[in-house]
């Protein structure tokens, strides 16, 4: 069912420990790692969403900053990984680069985008070994000049699903939301989601990246208000 695109099934039945230690009254924080997806005015609603959600369900326990950089890909997120999260100390880390790596002007090989989330994977665990990692896929479908600058997207993110399952975090693909809605209604339906390229519009945010990310977090407890 749905379950399986959000995580495998070893992590599936058991709870993070980030909603292990809110539900014990402990104070958790929260970085978000992206490029424009997450950061630009226009596509960022679904991170102040899901702040906003967080905030309500766990008041004054969720500390949260979003460190994301539009116009990057790993390469900037691996040389700024240090500064930008770890020294934020997050025991949740919600981040995905693959729609930038797979631009063609920065040159990457597709198994680039996998490398470096296991990088920056291995670099969290080493200062938090408890720290609850989520890694994205944004879409696989991207449309018009997005299409055409990102040829292999598709190898790109098959590198970051290899990543997610080597190092057993959670991995939250909307790119199979997305592809649900193309296989239906083709370009016309996949616009009010991407507009003309491959960053979310509201309606994204409220339908599917949301719900997909909050029960990733959450689990079995997301149901719950």
């Amino acid at each position: 069912g749905s379950e399986m695109c959000i995580r495998d099934s070893s992590t599936a039945s058991a709870q993070t420990s980030f909603l292990k230690k809110l539900k014990k009254g402990e104070k958790q924080t929260v970085v978000f790692y992206g490029a424009s997806a997450a950061i630009n005015t226009s596509n960022r609603v679904w991170v102040d969403q899901l702040r906003t959600r967080l905030e309500r369900r766990f008041p004054e326990k969720i500390t949260f900053y979003n460190c994301s950089k539009s116009g990057i890909g790993s390469f900037w997120a691996t040389e700024n990984f240090k500064d930008s999260v770890l020294s934020r100390k997050p025991d949740l880390l919600i981040f995905g680069f693959s729609e930038n790596d797979a631009v063609t002007r920065f040159n990457n090989a597709p198994w680039y985008s996998g490398k470096c989330a296991e990088y920056m994977v291995d670099n969290l665990r080493a200062q938090n070994p408890d720290a609850t990692i989520v890694l994205y896929i944004l879409s696989e479908r991207p449309l018009g000049q997005s299409a055409e600058t990102r040829p292999e997207l598709a190898a790109f993110n098959a590198s970051c699903r290899e990543a997610a399952k080597k190092k057993g975090i959670i991995l939250v693909d909307y790119s199979v939301e997305f592809n649900k809605i193309y296989d239906a209604g083709g370009e016309e339906a996949l616009k009010p989601y991407q507009r003309d390229g491959i960053l979310p519009t509201r309606k994204a945010a409220q339908e599917i990246l949301v719900p997909m990310l909050w029960d990733a977090i959450l689990g079995r407890d997301s149901a719950k208000k």
